[in-house]
């Protein structure tokens, strides 16, 4: 493990202690030099009991959750932002397991960062749902 993976692993590991980290069950790792973030499936995030879907707040959560961890290893600092805007786009309906994300900083900036967050379950060609997130990154930008 190069120094630059250790320090990113390291902010990982600590806004993963994090209570809402720990309550979606959050964990990532690196995949063909793309760091993948993983929701862990827990009965407390089916929304609806008839179809056994995740909730969209779980979703939502978890695609905003894992911008700020990307963000946080790109910028080299274990913080959270403060989110600007947050907007989730639902492409099907989930199933009562497992999510993965995928995250990609659109711009970063002194002040803002930009970044798009795609979640899927099964195949990453087949996407539950997607976030555009705005972070906060400059002074005052701890939540």
């Amino acid at each position: 493990m190069t120094q630059e993976e250790a320090k990113a692993r390291e902010i990982i590991d600590a806004l993963a202690a994090k209570p809402i980290a720990r309550w979606l069950n959050y964990s990532a790792d690196w995949k063909d030099g793309a760091l993948l973030h993983h929701l862990g499936f827990a009965e407390e995030h089916i929304g609806n009991p008839g179809i056994r879907a995740l909730h969209g707040g779980v979703i939502a959560t978890f695609l905003e959750f894992s911008a700020q961890v990307e963000i946080a290893v790109s910028l080299g600092k274990p913080i959270l932002f403060k989110a600007v805007s947050i907007s989730t786009d639902y492409m099907t309906s989930s199933k009562a397991a497992d999510m993965t994300a995928r995250v990609t900083i659109a711009r970063a900036a002194r002040r803002i960062a930009f970044l798009d967050a795609t979640g899927w379950q099964d195949d990453a060609g087949k996407p539950v749902a997607s976030a555009r997130v705005c972070l906060r990154t400059g002074a005052l930008a701890q939540s």
